[in-house]
């Protein structure tokens, strides 16, 4: 039997980074896609052409089917680039970009961009944050 050495503090701190970087840029891309989908008009129809009641129906079943598309989206890539577990992440990103929403942070950062910018930053921000959060489970026997 061998013995295998520890991560060492740099290594894991290397290992963090990268997390990080890797959340965030998935974020980003994935926020990217829905902009694209958005501009592209496959979304727009879908919001111009619904009443009050449809449109309750859209955020009330809408977001929920749109956040699960975006975790199955975000968790195969994340696993493909090698950042485990993914699970931490694509629960925790989207909640963490909520939460800039519901206290209204875009809109304080506007002088960055404009809207989609300031959104696509968000989203990588809070992907990279939930990598950030969620490192110690890296720690955990598989």
């Amino acid at each position: 039997m061998t013995d295998t050495p520890g991560t060492t503090a740099g290594g894991f701190a290397f290992k963090v980074l990268v997390r990080v970087l890797v959340s965030a840029a998935v974020g980003s891309g994935l926020l990217i896609a829905w902009i694209w989908a958005y501009r592209a008009g496959l979304l727009d129809r879908v919001v111009n052409e619904t009443s009050l009641g449809a449109f309750i129906l859209l955020i009330v079943i809408g977001l929920p089917v749109a956040l699960l598309l975006s975790a199955l989206l975000a968790g195969p890539v994340l696993w493909l680039l090698k950042v485990r577990p993914v699970w931490p992440i694509i629960l925790t990103g989207p909640i963490l970009l909520g939460l800039a929403h519901y206290f209204k942070l875009p809109e304080q950062f506007a002088d960055l961009g404009d809207q989609w910018t300031v959104l696509t930053l968000f989203a990588g921000v809070s992907y990279g944050a939930a990598g950030l959060i969620t490192a110690p489970t890296m720690l955990r026997k598989k």
